[in-house]
């Protein structure tokens, strides 16, 4: 239903009906009412409609933990954690009663809060509701940072302008033609013919590129379609995916990838797990390990923060183990200077991206589920 075509109709005659309204008023209304008001109504009324207990549930504990930490009642380590904890207990199926629409990316959004909100940074409730309950990025992302949130409702008023609704308008219409005709197309004329068929290397080649390629429109199409639906809002959601088909190697292949909640997990995971590994003396000396343990967790993470279903555990150790191998091989070529001409080889670079394109295609075969693992 959210990422359907008829939720982001409703957005765009929402923006439409708020931008008329604004002009009626002497554009006096202000982003913070604007989204107070949208996130109210979107959310409550067409999203969760009865079942909104544990949203509001959610909200009320997550809002309480931002609170403590703000009066320094709790460390932001203990914050974090605590926000944490209700989507790792659904993830582990301990406590399955808090799932949610969207539980995951709120949830993210929350720590993000936590780590990135500074003393001059407003605490009005209606904001913080809003950050966690946008309609169009509840579901997947984009990762959208509490730092770009305060900056774009920083803003005087809502303007509505003719080039940012063309520029809006073309990069929905972009999504609704990834995600609704070459994602649809993909599944209903190769995967859900091939998905069915006992496992063989054909099978597993033709269903790797497939699944590969459907989950590349599916999402892109729906971050193109968020992403336009925001600057309908005057929202500057990030940017999600570059062309991953053109990635270098596994590190390029992840800034092109899914690069809002990459970056995330960069910032989150990544440096926290580095940092802390070098006040460690052996790590000091070692820093291609401490990188590479860095490395291998925030892409581990990647796939397991899905669930520790088998499909998401083995996707994201791969995630993780193909990312290390390329770093040792860029660790060794720097000390080797013929190793690094002949990597700089252009066969060898070709090479390189046919390698890097098929071992993501066959963990995000694994990813889906549908793969014998």
């Amino acid at each position: 239903m959210y990422t359907s075509a008829p939720f982001f109709a409703v957005l765009f005659a929402s923006s439409l009906l708020f931008a008329g309204l604004n002009r009626l008023v002497g554009n006096r209304l202000t982003y913070a009412s604007l989204f107070s008001a949208f996130a109210m109504f979107a959310v409550w009324g067409y999203i969760f409609k009865s079942q909104v207990t544990i949203p509001l549930l959610m909200f009320v504990y997550l809002y309480g933990i931002a609170t403590l930490k703000d009066k320094s009642w709790i460390k932001t380590w203990q914050s974090v954690i605590l926000s944490l904890l209700p989507l790792i207990l659904v993830k582990l199926h301990l406590n399955n009663h808090w799932g949610m629409l969207g539980l995951s990316f709120m949830t993210f959004r929350a720590v993000d809060v936590l780590l990135y909100r500074n003393k001059k940074d407003s605490r009005n409730f209606f904001i913080y509701f809003s950050y966690l309950f946008l309609p169009f990025i509840i579901l997947a992302g984009p990762m959208y940072r509490w730092r770009s949130w305060i900056q774009d409702i920083s803003k005087a008023n809502f303007r509505l302008t003719t080039g940012v609704f063309l520029q809006s308008m073309e990069q929905i219409f972009y999504g609704i033609v990834q995600k609704f005709l070459f994602a649809m197309l993909i599944d209903n004329v190769i995967i859900s013919h091939w998905s069915h068929r006992p496992f063989t290397l054909t099978v597993g080649v033709v269903m790797s590129l497939a699944y590969s390629f459907y989950l590349y429109f599916d999402f892109a199409g729906y971050s193109n379609m968020a992403i336009g639906a925001g600057r309908l809002f005057g929202l500057n959601l990030p940017a999600n995916f570059n062309l991953p088909i053109l990635a270098k190697n596994p590190q390029d292949f992840w800034r092109r990838f899914h690069i809002s909640l990459s970056e995330w997990l960069r910032d989150v995971v990544f440096m926290p797990i580095y940092m802390n590994l070098m006040k460690i003396e052996f790590f000091r000396g070692h820093k291609a390990t401490a990188q590479n343990i860095g490395v291998f967790c925030t892409l581990f993470c990647m796939g397991a923060w899905n669930g520790l279903e088998l499909n998401y555990v083995v996707s994201g150790a791969l995630f993780g183990a193909i990312s290390v191998v390329h770093n040792m091989i860029l660790w060794l070529a720097k000390r080797s200077p013929e190793m690094m001409l002949w990597l700089n080889n252009p066969i060898v670079s070709l090479v390189g991206r046919v390698l890097t394109l098929a071992s993501a295609a066959v963990s995000l075969y694994i990813f889906s589920g549908m793969s014998p693992v």
